[in-house]
């Protein structure tokens, strides 16, 4: 099974954090391929620009991610041109533009995604929790 990460699990799965359910841990354990995307990291540099309190990371999280990701063995998905054609085609059942572009991904990439976001269940991609 290929698996993208929403960008709460794969924040969640660094900190071993308890929301993480034990499906999807062991979804993440034992997928076949793994995925990150490139929107993940752009979400995660738009909401420590906020400066949120509760939203804090190490000051070089642009390169500890995604090293800690791929050492798991997790890829890292580049945003294609194919990938925004398909958001241009998805219907508004979700508006956020961050999770609207990991779905468009999984679509096309035939992923899976890991989410606790129940609002992706609208689309035509499996999302696992």
């Amino acid at each position: 099974m290929k698996v993208l990460l929403d960008t709460h699990a794969l924040l969640w799965i660094l900190a071993g954090d308890a929301r993480l359910s034990d499906q999807a841990r062991t979804v993440y354990e034992e997928a076949d391929a793994l995925y990150f995307s490139v929107a993940n990291m752009w979400e995660i540099g738009i909401k420590l620009g906020l400066k949120r309190k509760d939203f804090v990371l190490d000051e070089a999280w642009w390169t500890q991610i995604p090293e800690a990701l791929s050492t798991q063995g997790a890829l890292q998905l580049s945003v294609t041109s194919e990938h925004c054609r398909e958001v241009s085609q998805l219907p508004l059942h979700h508006r956020d533009p961050f999770d609207r572009m990991l779905i468009a991904q999984a679509r096309v990439e035939s992923c899976r995604i890991l989410s606790v976001d129940e609002q992706i269940d609208a689309y035509d991609v499996g999302r696992i929790w």
